[in-house]
């Protein structure tokens, strides 16, 4: 794997992806600080546990 490719981020985490496919996106993320970001990213906004509930408070936003 040689550039970016979203999807295949994906079949990461859905686990579709055979041995080969597992070793080209790991020796792209090596390299691709942006995949590996992206990585995070969706692997974080699956798991309910990484996400920390803050409700916004309009009320001091509207007041500035």
């Amino acid at each position: 794997m040689r550039q970016c490719d979203f999807e295949k981020l994906v079949q990461y985490l859905d686990k579709q992806l055979d041995l080969d496919g597992k070793l080209d996106l790991l020796e792209h993320l090596d390299e691709c600080d942006a995949c590996r970001d992206a990585l995070y990213q969706i692997s974080r906004d699956r798991d309910a546990h990484f996400f920390q509930y803050r409700p916004y408070h309009f009320e001091r936003i509207l007041a500035r």
